[in-house]
């Protein structure tokens, strides 16, 4: 996690039609990466973390799979920074773009190319340096929920830990949730034209009233789903671990899955919604903590977006 801790009570909050709405409510502080980390530097750090604590040289690694929001530049994305960082020199890259699904994609493909022998070693790297780079949406409440992290996941070859996975997307949800220019007087511009405004998440009373309904019926669904592929039941998690956008949906998904609060964890109170790297810092921070202990069944569960796409998946941990 980057050093720098911003509390949301030192925080100006400006007053708006959204400021009290439940959908930003439950987080106490947050990490900020930029400017003092670039993506690949943050996803450096995160990769020669893991290689250390698991004793694996960076050369062994055979595969980078690496999802970052934001990259360094429009294009190229940066994967292959990453991998000249470590020093990874034998290693492919390969980026996945799936918004907060994308570090259960990348274990799911990571698992697919492991099972087909091409590879033996692979690192699913996600990247959150995002809120801090918006100064200008950084005034708003909206972006009081939001916070900077990064993750690396070794998987090699061995007894398989992923019991099952269930993904599926939504096309119908496209752009219901929208990072874009804002306007610049009155007027709106894509992104590639000269002139566009700063960078900002597009919220509307309307657009959570329609998330919360299309989540909390695909999310439980997905994790019911993936129990079910698996042979199991909500009654066999040890701990469940969703996506966190904020205390109400993490509280409703918990209760719609059937798993208990003292079967759970969520980092939302100190690191907030970190998209692709909640999951993945979320099971870092419950090892950490001793939450898990090996043979324990632990489900993840996922949406990305206004609900364009839905990602779950359960594992045994072996440690």
């Amino acid at each position: 996690m980057p050093e720098r801790v911003v509390r949301n009570s030192d925080l100006a909050r400006a007053e708006d039609g959204l400021s009290d709405h439940a959908f930003f409510a439950g987080v106490n502080e947050r990490r900020f990466a930029s400017p003092d980390y670039t993506s690949a530097e943050l996803g450096i750090e995160a990769l020669n973390k893991l290689l250390g604590r698991n004793d694996v040289r960076a050369d062994e690694l055979d595969l980078i799979i690496v999802s970052a929001q934001f990259n360094d530049t429009f294009s190229p994305g940066v994967g292959t920074a990453i991998q000249h960082g470590v020093g990874a020199t034998s290693a492919a890259v390969l980026h996945v773009e799936n918004g907060c699904c994308s570090w259960v994609s990348s274990v799911i493909t990571a698992r697919a190319f492991i099972d087909s022998g091409q590879y033996k070693k692979i690192a699913v790297v996600t990247v959150t340096n995002f809120v801090s780079r918006l100064e200008e949406f950084q005034k708003s409440p909206e972006s009081f929920v939001l916070g900077d992290g990064a993750s690396a996941t070794l998987l090699t070859v061995g007894e398989p830990t992923v019991l099952s996975v269930h993904e599926q997307a939504f096309g119908e949800n496209w752009a219901a949730l929208r990072v874009e220019p804002d306007a610049v007087d009155g007027v709106e511009l894509p992104h590639w034209e000269r002139g566009s405004g700063p960078l900002t998440v597009k919220f509307s009373p309307s657009m959570l009233a329609r998330l919360w309904a299309v989540t909390m019926e695909c999310l439980p669904t997905a994790m019911a789903t993936a129990l079910d592929k698996a042979g199991l039941t909500s009654d066999d998690v040890s701990c469940l671990i969703t996506h966190q956008p904020n205390e109400k949906y993490i509280a409703e998904w918990r209760k719609r899955c059937g798993i208990d609060d003292a079967r759970t964890h969520d980092t939302l109170s100190h690191y907030g919604n970190m998209f692709q790297s909640s999951l993945p810092v979320t099971l870092a921070d419950a090892l950490d903590k001793k939450i898990i202990s090996s043979g324990d069944v632990i489900a993840f569960a996922t949406f990305t977006h206004g609900g364009e796409m839905v990602s779950s998946m359960v594992l045994r941990w072996n440690s």
